[in-house]
């Protein structure tokens, strides 16, 4: 039975070195763990003193717990390293009847172990803050039901003050009433309580001048409860970069598009002097059988047919001017191949064989004005190989189905669906030492002064923009062949809508301005010749005077965007200030001003480009009258 055995035994079987002291703390007795610390037997350490046969000192130590525990009348303990181990020493009184300090228990237990793995957990703990500490981002903790901040890196310490008096993170980081519009709607925690995946999102900060990538996770903290770990990472740098790489970009395509209009100028000279001799012959005629008092509406039908094509080769140079962003859109490039041929002819020495087999009207995903571009480019690299030989340029374009091995040969290509666009040249060919950098920017063989060297490397941009591939093979002295790839989106050509023959009338009562005389009597011969009862001036001013004098007698203003003293977004401005409910219709020629925030901020119904054309002209002014809104024609 335990009871039964002898206290000594027991005492001596306990592993803490333990001795008792009497009240002069001199040592009465002690265990065998006690004698195998200090290296000796119990009879040369009973009557010493317990500074000195422990801690080998001639007095009692400063902060000796013996002393605590007679004061405090309770157990006392603090560490103490001896013999290279560390040792909690706590000492446990024990009094007399009178209250006064009959013996002490003095123990010293080994905890050597648990200062090692106490000192290692400092040494991680202390890692992991230099680490977080010199991360250059913004780190913080905060409580996931208070929003009180619970721990920050050294660069959110940086930011803010150290007095943050528990206030939650939006108020004691950014001074705000409520939480953070990126942080309202997060849901780090699911219906169940377990955490969610990652949130991350991109804003600017209040100021508006730098980027950050914000990711916020739930994380179980040291205590067990759960807390949203916010990370920011700066990516001002990036972004800036990005949007000075695109800038550029547009600025290479825009120079790439203008050199272009400049391989284009001949051929559009030419167009515009056919187009010109047929205006001013077929009008002399016409002319000529009005002052004998015949008619001959052939010559007036081809006055007309001329005029249309004037009106589309100006849009399609303003629109391949304008400084735009792409807009990819489902085209045929059957048309836009057609036409740029047509124009290139024009400007090619005789010397140069056109020879196209146009054979495909599938749909692709692409921007009409780009692809205008691209094959403009490679036409044009084309022509100049043969300027001084002459030679044959042979453009193609018809659907192929890539197999999934040859699709392998173009990066990025996979198994589908083709439209394959081949331009190919009789010229001089290209050098194989170049023919790898031909696609690299500003890389050109050309003299100085006759390319940017950035038409096949913004051409091979759009390509891959769209999906596709550009592939180029050549031989010196036999020519060069350009092979382009455009995924097929759908088969056929696209629906079009065509207008009803029909122009609506009306009765309605149109003030029409216009500084131009000649298009301002063109305007009202047209709407009167519709029903229409027309006001006409030339000056914006006098119109709105003449406005402002009987507000309610017109329906409809119809006006000029580029006028003198006040333009037409201007007058339109004032027009609908004193009368909110009047429509009001733009026509222009071509103005960068003119953009769907300032028609919608105005209020513009309907904006319609010049020349005007009776048919448009008259259907705009009926659904505009009719409450409708048109569809923009420009």
């Amino acid at each position: 039975m335990i009871d039964e055995l002898p206290w000594q035994e027991i005492f001596d079987a306990i592993n803490d070195a333990i001795c008792v002291l009497d009240p002069r703390h001199r040592i009465i007795k002690c265990n065998q763990a006690m004698c195998r610390l200090l290296k000796t037997t119990e009879s040369r350490i009973v009557g010493r003193p317990c500074w000195e046969a422990i801690h080998g000192t001639d007095r009692m130590l400063a902060d000796c717990p013996c002393r605590r525990s007679a004061a405090s009348r309770r157990r006392e303990s603090f560490n103490l390293k001896f013999d290279q181990r560390w040792f909690e020493v706590s000492v446990a009184p024990s009094f007399d009847e009178e209250g006064q300090v009959q013996r002490y228990v003095h123990v010293m237990r080994d905890v050597s172990h648990l200062a090692h793995e106490e000192l290692a957990l400092r040494e991680t703990r202390q890692t992991l803050l230099t680490i977080l500490d010199s991360i250059d981002a913004i780190i913080y903790a905060t409580d996931l039901e208070t929003h009180v901040p619970i721990f920050m890196n050294r660069h959110m310490r940086d930011i803010v003050s150290d007095d943050l008096n528990n206030q939650p993170c939006w108020k004691a980081f950014y001074h705000r009433d409520e939480p953070c519009t990126h942080c309202r709607d997060l849901q780090l925690l699911d219906a169940q309580g377990n955490p969610t995946d990652l949130h991350v999102c991109e804003a600017m900060n209040d100021e508006g001048t730098r980027w950050f990538l914000h990711h916020d996770r739930a994380i179980k903290w040291v205590n067990g409860r759960w807390v949203r770990l916010h990370v920011a990472t700066d990516i001002s740098a990036v972004k800036f970069l990005e949007q000075e790489r695109r800038q550029t970009e547009a600025r290479l395509r825009q120079a790439q598009k203008m050199e272009a209009i400049g391989v284009l100028a001949g051929g559009i000279a030419h167009d515009f002097n056919n187009i010109l001799s047929a205006i001013l012959g077929f009008s002399e005629l016409a002319l000529d059988d009005a002052n004998r008092g015949q008619s001959n509406p052939a010559f007036i039908g081809q006055v007309l047919r001329a005029g249309e094509r004037a009106r589309e080769l100006v849009q399609q140079i303003l629109t391949f001017s304008r400084q735009t962003e792409s807009e990819a859109k489902p085209i045929q490039v059957q048309p836009i191949l057609k036409e740029a041929l047509k124009l290139l002819r024009a400007s090619l020495p005789s010397t140069i064989e056109i020879e196209s087999a146009i054979q495909c009207d599938a749909v692709v995903q692409a921007d009409p004005i780009q692809i205008h571009q691209v094959i403009m480019n490679l036409c044009t690299n084309a022509s100049h190989a043969m300027r001084q030989c002459g030679g044959r340029l042979e453009v193609s374009l018809r659907e192929e189905a890539l197999s999934g091995e040859e699709a392998q040969k173009y990066p990025g290509l996979q198994a589908g669906r083709y439209l394959k666009m081949v331009v190919a040249d009789t010229g001089h060919g290209i050098d194989p030492n170049n023919l790898e950098r031909i696609f690299d920017p500003y890389f050109t063989t050309k003299e100085k002064g006759e390319g940017t060297g950035m038409g096949l490397a913004v051409a091979q941009g759009i390509v891959h923009a769209c999906g596709g591939a550009v592939g180029v093979a050549s031989t010196p002295g036999k020519g060069t062949t350009f092979t382009i790839f455009l995924p097929i989106i759908q088969q056929g050509s696209p629906v079009h809508m065509s207008h009803e023959n029909l122009v609506p009338i009306g009765r309605e009562h149109i003030l029409f301005v216009d500084d131009e005389a000649p298009l301002a009597e063109l305007g009202k011969e047209m709407l009167e010749r519709l029903g229409y009862r027309m006001t006409v001036h030339t000056s914006s001013a006098k119109a709105l005077y003449l406005f402002e004098q009987q507000p309610d007698a017109y329906d409809l203003v119809i006006t000029d965007m580029t006028m003198p003293g006040m333009t037409g977004d201007a007058l339109a401005e004032r027009i609908l200030a004193l009368r909110p409910d009047i429509p009001v219709i733009i026509c222009t020629g071509y103005s960068e001003k003119v953009t769907q925030e300032m028609i919608d901020r105005l209020g513009i119904r309907a904006l319609i480009r010049k020349p005007l054309v009776r048919g448009d002209l008259g259907r705009a002014v009926r659904q505009v009258l009719d409450g409708e809104r048109p569809a923009p024609i420009i």
